[in-house]
């Protein structure tokens, strides 16, 4: 195995073992960039996959137990087996992508019979030549904890059915916190150890005392008790039994950012500089989720749906065959018109249907006032023009007096104002308002009766002076109002001579006004 063989890929050369710890000081600082891209493609590919999902509710957690034998990878290279429990909860966020967090309690043993150091510091003395010469064993009494995103591999096929039995691989990060003690049993081994590093082994001598005294040093140990970042990676495999249960098998092992896992780290150019340690996790693993939930994202083919509708594409295929028909050229295709038979020029929806700004049943086309005021009370005639038979400005369904006589001053509500007469009436004088067409500042014929009688009331009431108020929804109807408003100052002066300073304009919000985008409304003034 590579991690096994680990030793055998440092050389002894110091400047090889410096430039080794360079190369592996440059992946850590990719190890960063690595993962966010790795996170990049894994959240692409389950945005993507999960269009393919024909299960509107499946399952998304897991949780389980596993028991794992352990193996240390260190410089105690005399491999021996430890033993380790623990859980792990999963969110698959589709079918081939879902994260993973687990934590195991557990041992790691180890010993070394493989080559002995030179306490000197030099590089002699190395190889497989006595395999009993160091006499060094280890255990350490760890805990983990990780974060690892899982990718389903069975779930990727796009040719192949769905299986019940997956390969998957992870990555990803975590911590394990470490508490080795090794010792040497030969005595011999002891002392030279305890005689080179003093400051790493405490001695002990014959009774189990602690001694300091070299020469009485019978066994010599050495301790670490710590916590380090790791990079856990590995594959597996799981075999799903039913909704509830899956049973696998993990290969995990850890890259940590020490040498102390095994307790056993001299600052000679021979020892290693990291330290690994893997699992083999039996796991068994209950997937949670209502029981109206359709099954779990782990056992789902993103691909099921294309196969199981291919039916159903067909039909779709046909029905978009017509998108391109439009029998009643309107610009809008068949597939989608509601109205097949839309009159030619009409303006239309994106339905289909035509047209009609104010609702008055008379499509925009036609409609010789596309913005009539919208009132249920008022009827419109064939051109969609409110009905207003007494022509007073005021349509019927809103009109009090709907027969008052041809050029009659009326209030907004259609009721007649008395104006003339004696000249006493001038201190609360009410006068009508004045109807423009549609985008016109021309003042219509059917408005000069009206005018006649303002200025003959301005004329018998020399202190009355008047406001014209136009309306306007935005910026651009201030010029219109205002050019109406200034229509009507002319037709005074001009016709009847009404001083222009008596006459005052102004702007006021159309929401609400009926007839606002057409209307002057003119009133007494404090002027």
């Amino acid at each position: 195995m590579l991690i096994g063989n680990f030793p055998l890929l440092l050389s002894t050369n110091l400047n090889t073992k410096i430039k080794l710890k360079l190369l592996t000081l440059k992946v850590m600082k990719h190890f960063k960039i690595i993962f966010i891209l790795v996170a990049l493609v894994s959240f692409t590919t389950a945005d993507a996959q999960s269009y393919f999902s024909k299960f509107k509710s499946p399952k998304k957690w897991s949780v389980g137990l596993q028991i794992s034998p352990t193996l240390l990878n260190g410089d105690a290279d005399n491999g021996q087996v430890g033993f380790s429990g623990g859980a792990h909860v999963k969110y698959s966020v589709s079918p081939s992508f879902g994260l993973k967090a687990s934590g195991n309690i557990g041992t790691l043993k180890g010993g070394r019979t493989d080559y002995k150091f030179s306490t000197n510091g030099g590089n002699t003395n190395l190889g497989n030549q006595n395999p009993t010469e160091d006499s060094y064993t280890v255990k350490n009494n760890f805990k983990d904890l990780d974060l690892v995103g899982v990718f389903t591999l069975g779930n990727i096929s796009f040719f192949k059915p769905l299986r019940s039995i997956q390969l998957f691989t992870f990555f990803g990060v975590g911590a394990v916190w470490s508490d080795a003690q090794g010792s040497f049993a030969d005595a011999a081994d002891a002392q030279e150890y305890y005689t080179a590093w003093p400051n790493i082994f405490i001695g002990y001598d014959v009774d189990g005392s602690e001694t300091t005294d070299a020469s009485q040093v019978v066994d010599a140990r050495s301790s670490y008790k710590g916590r380090n970042f790791t990079v856990p990676f590995g594959l597996g495999f799981k075999r799903n039994f039913g909704d509830r249960l899956d049973l696998g098998l993990e290969l995990k092992t850890r890259w940590t950012r020490t040498d102390a896992l095994d307790a056993f780290s001299f600052p000679v150019p021979t020892n290693r500089f990291t330290d690994f340690y893997s699992t083999l996790g039996l796991q068994a693993s209950f997937k949670l989720g209502k029981e109206s939930d359709e099954g779990h994202y782990d056992w789902i083919n993103p691909v099921a749906t294309v196969y199981d509708g291919m039916d159903s594409l067909i039909k779709i295929t046909d029905k978009l065959m017509t998108l391109a028909d439009d029998a009643d050229g309107d610009g809008v295709g068949d597939f989608f018109d509601t109205d097949n038979n839309t009159e030619k020029g009409a303006k239309v929806y994106g339905d289909g249907t035509m047209v009609d700004t104010d609702g008055d049943g008379v499509p925009d086309h036609k409609d010789l006032e596309p913005f009539s005021i919208k009132d249920p009370n008022v009827k419109y005639d064939e051109n969609g023009r409110a009905i207003d038979s007494d022509g007073d400005g005021v349509p019927d369904g809103l009109d009090v007096e709907p027969n008052s006589a041809p050029g009659s001053l009326v209030a907004p509500d259609g009721s007649a104002i008395q104006v003339g007469g004696a000249c006493c009436n001038c201190e609360n004088v009410t006068l009508p308002t004045i109807i423009f067409d549609n985008n016109s500042s021309k003042i219509s014929a059917s408005s000069y009766g009206v005018l006649y009688t303002i200025a003959e009331k301005m004329k018998q009431c020399p202190e009355l002076t008047i406001s014209a108020t136009g309306y306007t929804v935005n910026k651009s109807g201030e010029q219109l109002a205002w050019k109406r408003s200034n229509a009507i100052i002319d037709h005074l002066e001009a016709n009847y001579g009404i001083e222009r300073s008596r006459l005052s304009t102004g702007y006021a919000t159309g929401s609400g006004v009926e007839y606002s985008t057409r209307r002057i409304d003119l009133s007494q003034s404090s002027k």
